[in-house]
């Protein structure tokens, strides 16, 4: 069916599978196929490498993957479309489809498989994220990024810009920070809401995300960063100060205002305003405060 459009073999498989689309899982599918060869070409294909895919649909980018890397797997959690792509990829050794629910999966048992094939290096995820969960997945992602190198990943367009955001910006906040404690984001290029089948109500943006070996700047506790990051961004219309205080992180209050000054920033400041290095700062003076 290679030779078909893809709105036509989404019919056929449709018809034959008797599959419906389920809008409680975000199944939009896209068909342009000059959008699927840029993704794939924004991974910097290797057939040394393998990769992670992540809602695979009826399998169009799936089908780019397996030419261009040496082993493909993809996770689908709808069961219909697992017998969809059991199907397509019968006769095809590098790919593997798993039926399961992504915000579970460990991706170093899937990597540690015994049908892997000698493919020892971490997985390139690619892959069009399901939308309704693309933040606790990409934060999943990021808790285990042993198991990854690089990701080319479509989402939400306002998703990818609130990714790359800068400070004192609507779109920076706890999802701009701790993606770059873990990873160096662009955003590779846009894609219009008409690329998808069924068409959604936004646009997207395609994001390659690369690994960093340490954060941009010294951080000597992750946890006690990510607790200032997300307590300066609960309530952003109060002060820097007010949000601390307002948090579990301090039994004391005034200690809040010590802790300011020792960074040397100022309390009246809102959350929104500081820098990746300032809320370092903060997690650092805490946690040798702690340590004393």
């Amino acid at each position: 069916m290679k030779n078909f459009s893809y709105e036509t073999r989404i019919s056929v498989w449709m018809n034959k599978y008797h599959f419906r689309f389920d809008k409680s899982l975000g199944q939009n599918f896209l068909i342009d196929e000059a959008i699927l060869d840029r993704i794939v070409a924004g991974a910097s294909p290797d057939p040394e490498d393998k990769v992670l895919e992540i809602g695979p649909g009826m399998g169009f980018l799936t089908e780019k993957l397996s030419a261009a890397f040496g082993d493909v797997t993809s996770v689908e959690l709808d069961a219909s479309l697992c017998r969809i792509l059991e199907d397509i990829f019968a006769e095809n050794d590098k790919v593997r489809i798993v039926e399961g629910d992504a915000l579970k999966l460990s991706m170093s048992e899937l990597a540690d498989a015994p049908a892997r094939r000698g493919f020892v290096r971490p997985f390139k995820i690619v892959a069009n994220l399901p939308y309704y969960i693309t933040t606790p997945l990409l934060f999943s992602f990021l808790e285990q990024k042993d198991a990854w190198e690089e990701m080319v990943i479509m989402v939400q367009k306002e998703v990818a810009e609130r990714i790359v955001a800068s400070p004192g910006g609507k779109d920076y906040g706890v999802l701009t920070l701790m993606t770059a404690y873990d990873a160096d984001a662009e955003i590779l290029f846009t894609v219009p809401a008409a690329s998808f089948y069924p068409r959604p109500n936004v646009d997207s943006a395609v994001l390659r995300l690369k690994k960093r070996v340490c954060p941009p700047f010294e951080v000597k506790d992750r946890r006690i960063f990510r607790r200032f990051v997300k307590a300066g961004f609960a309530q952003r219309r109060k002060t820097l100060s007010n949000a601390l205080k307002n948090s579990d992180l301090f039994e004391k209050k005034e200690d809040v205002s010590l802790l300011l000054a020792q960074c040397g920033i100022d309390g009246k400041r809102r959350g929104e305003t500081l820098s990746f290095e300032e809320y370092a700062a903060l997690a650092n003076a805490y946690f040798y405060f702690n340590e004393a």
